[in-house]
């Protein structure tokens, strides 16, 4: 139900984050919101301030592999910085 109130939203020219984080419920929509050039401007943001992907990994940004799973991005070879780290 969620996810449907959030492609509304952005359907009708609305946008999924504002004030407040983005939070894990809300990566996949980020891929329909957001063209491949911002989400990678946002990627670079992300990687001045954590370089080795450890604070949050795959969370306030979506990584290419969650996009690809919400059927939304292709994803070249699927790779992920530090594999071995969990992912929540």
């Amino acid at each position: 139900f969620g996810a449907k109130v959030l492609e509304l939203c952005i359907e009708v020219g609305g946008t999924i984050t504002g004030e407040h984080g983005v939070g894990v419920e809300k990566l996949g929509e980020m891929c329909i919101q957001f063209a491949k050039p911002e989400l990678e401007r946002f990627h670079g943001v992300k990687r001045a301030f954590d370089p080795d992907a450890l604070l949050n990994p795959g969370k306030a940004v979506p990584t290419l592999h969650r996009c690809a799973e919400m059927g939304r991005m292709h994803v070249h070879h699927g790779a992920l910085p530090h594999p071995e780290l969990a992912r929540f």
